[in-house]
C-alpha cells in the first residue's frame, strides 16, 4: 500500500491512497488542474482513479471537486450531509450549487461513520472525528493485512480516534495550527480551538 500526499494546508488537501491496482483520492481540495498535475509527478493518472472520498464540505478539502469529476468516471463517496453541504457551500458564483449538484447526480456513494465500505482492493473504514463540518470522517484503510489512516481536519484527538488509529503502519494527519488565529477567531467553539 502507498500512501502519496498531493496537498496538504489551508490552500487544498489531497491524498492518494493505491494498493494492487487501486488508486484512491482523499479529498480535492486542489484545483483540478493542479490535481492532475501532481498525480501526473508522481506517476499517475487521474482518469484511472477509481473513487474519491470526499471527508468534508470545507473548500481546502473539496473546494477542486466538481470541475476534477468532468476529467473522472468514477464516483465519490461520502455522506448524504456532507453532499448536501458541499451543494450549498457559499460561493461568488451564484450559478455554483446548480453546476455542483449536477456534477454529482448519479456520482455518489452515499457512506457513513458506521458502515465500512470497498473500493477495489481496499477496505475502508470510517469514522467521526470533530470538526466544524457537518459530517467530518477519517478513515483506515486496509489491503492484504496492511492497515493506514488518513486524518483530515479535527479538533481532538478523542478516544474514538486514538482506537482507530492503534495499529497503523501509517498515519496521514492534515492539521494546521496557530493559537494566536484561534484565539481571534469567533467562528470556531472552545473545544475545536
Amino acid at each position: 500500500m502507498r500512501l502519496t500526499v498531493l496537498g496538504s494546508g489551508s490552500t487544498g488537501n489531497a491524498v492518494l491512497i493505491c494498493a494492487g491496482e487501486t488508486r484512491v483520492l482523499v479529498d480535492a481540495g486542489l484545483s483540478a488542474k493542479e490535481t492532475v498535475r501532481r498525480l501526473a509527478l508522481v506517476g499517475e493518472d487521474a482518469a484511472q482513479l477509481d473513487g474519491v472520498i470526499i471527508t468534508h464540505e470545507h473548500g481546502d478539502h473539496a473546494g477542486g471537486l466538481r470541475v476534477l469529476l468532468k476529467s473522472l468516471d468514477c464516483p465519490v463517496y461520502t455522506s448524504g450531509a456532507t453532499r448536501d453541504a458541499y451543494v450549498r457551500e457559499k460561493s461568488r458564483n451564484n450559478d455554483e450549487p446548480k453546476k455542483r449538484a449536477e456534477a454529482l447526480r448519479d456520482r455518489v456513494v452515499e457512506i457513513s461513520s458506521s458502515q465500512d465500505f470497498r473500493i477495489g482492493e481496499i477496505d475502508f473504514h470510517p469514522f467521526t472525528v470533530p470538526h466544524d463540518a457537518v459530517d467530518n470522517f477519517g478513515f483506515t484503510a486496509t489491503h492484504d493485512g496492511v492497515r493506514v489512516a488518513t486524518l483530515m481536519d479535527f479538533g481532538c484527538i478523542t478516544t474514538l480516534v486514538a482506537e482507530r488509529l492503534r495499529g497503523c503502519a501509517a498515519i496521514v494527519i492534515e492539521s494546521n495550527h496557530s493559537r494566536d488565529m484561534l484565539k481571534a477567531c469567533e467562528v470556531y467553539p472552545w473545544e475545536l480551538k
